[in-house]
């Protein structure tokens, strides 16, 4: 091949030997951006297997402190993320960036994201795509909160109700044809009860509209306060931080009649107590039962009268409140005291975690060009 220049009377520029841009690989990403943990993923699972190309971070980040020495952070880090930050506490002041799901500190939200492009997209070479799950009723002031960090991470996002991406998520596409098989996105009521919100989605075959969400700022976290509460009440001398409080709903929350039998460890004074909190995890989650209830029959309320009776037996509870022990016996329980006719209520799944994210995964390869925001 004949190299081609062009004469300049000040230069000779080979095109030769001119880099061509290559153009950058997409790579699409579901995101479910929690208050207290995230999840993204970057690739779905072959049909019948659940092993997700995901990554499950702690939504939090660490500011060192002031007058920190050099070497003591990894790096000399001027802010940690996830479970890098939680490992080196003592150094930190860590923040949870989002409360009841939506930011409150843009500038550690969007670092946040940064780090979990860096994850997925070392050294950001390829264009990322992503879809966010947010609260079901944000509003104008959250979304464009969440808008704003998240176009500093992506090269274009859509953000897409929670709820809704949880029930795409939970789909099975490979069973629709199965007769006996009951699709969550067909005609469903989805309940994600997150730590700082609890949702509720009617699904019934098509993107949600206003009036098939609601939420609720009664979710996990809430339930940790009212722990926190009932143990000081009867332990005057108990004073925990609240995520020792969480870890003890977490091992030990249930719904339904009080229970005995749960003895757990705490300081008092520097030395190691037990006391006994069966009773007190008991009346805190039923708190959340009580929320629930109220919400719930505004929801069915608000449904088509000839899709009332079927929807009430395809009730999915997701999200982490959903691992409290017992929660979707006691609701249906509940439903069946109020007059409702035959409800069923049905955990998502063991692993509810990348349900948010998946579903944002199938929306994004289903999405157009012109669908995606970019600025």
């Amino acid at each position: 091949m004949t190299n081609t220049k062009i004469v300049d009377d000040k230069q000779d520029i080979d095109l030769s030997s001119s880099p061509v841009p290559k153009k950058k690989k997409r790579i699409l990403l579901g995101l479910d951006l929690g208050t207290l943990e995230s999840c993204i993923i970057s690739k779905l699972s072959k049909p019948g297997s659940t092993n997700h190309e995901g990554i499950v971070v702690p939504t939090v980040v660490g500011y060192p402190d002031e007058g920190i020495l050099a070497g003591i952070l990894p790096g000399n880090a001027e802010m940690l993320h996830g479970q890098n930050a939680l490992d080196n506490e003592l150094h930190l002041r860590l923040t949870y960036p989002l409360g009841d799901g939506v930011i409150q500190d843009l500038a550690g939200t969007t670092s946040f994201l940064h780090n979990l492009r860096e994850q997925v997209d070392p050294g950001n070479s390829s264009e990322a795509l992503c879809v966010i799950g947010i609260p079901a009723v944000a509003d104008e002031k959250a979304k464009a909160d969440l808008r704003k960090a998240a176009l500093e991470a992506f090269d274009g996002i859509l953000l897409i109700p929670e709820p809704f991406l949880a029930a795409l998520g939970m789909r099975d596409e490979g069973k629709l044809e199965d007769a006996d098989y009951q699709d969550p996105v067909s005609n469903s009521l989805f309940i994600d009860i997150g730590a700082g919100t609890t949702d509720f989605c009617i699904v019934q075959g098509y993107f949600p509209k206003a009036d098939d969400l609601f939420s609720i700022p009664f979710a996990g976290n809430e339930v940790d306060v009212i722990l926190d509460q009932l143990i000081r009440e009867s332990y005057s001398d108990a004073n925990l931080p609240i995520s020792m409080v969480r870890s003890f709903k977490e091992d030990h929350s249930y719904c339904g009649e009080p229970e005995a039998g749960v003895r757990v460890k705490i300081p008092v004074e520097g030395k190691p107590r037990k006391i006994e909190i069966g009773k007190q995890v008991g009346e805190a989650c039923n708190r959340l039962l009580d929320e629930m209830m109220g919400t719930f029959s505004e929801v069915i309320a608000s449904a088509s009268p000839q899709s009332v009776f079927s929807l009430l037996k395809n009730v999915i509870l997701t999200g982490g409140g959903s691992r409290i022990r017992n929660i979707d016996q006691e609701l249906q329980s509940r439903l069946v005291g109020e007059g409702y006719e035959d409800p069923e209520v049905r955990l998502s799944q063991k692993d509810f975690s990348p349900l948010v994210a998946i579903g944002g995964l199938k929306v994004a390869k289903a999405a157009r060009n012109d669908q995606w925001i970019r600025d």
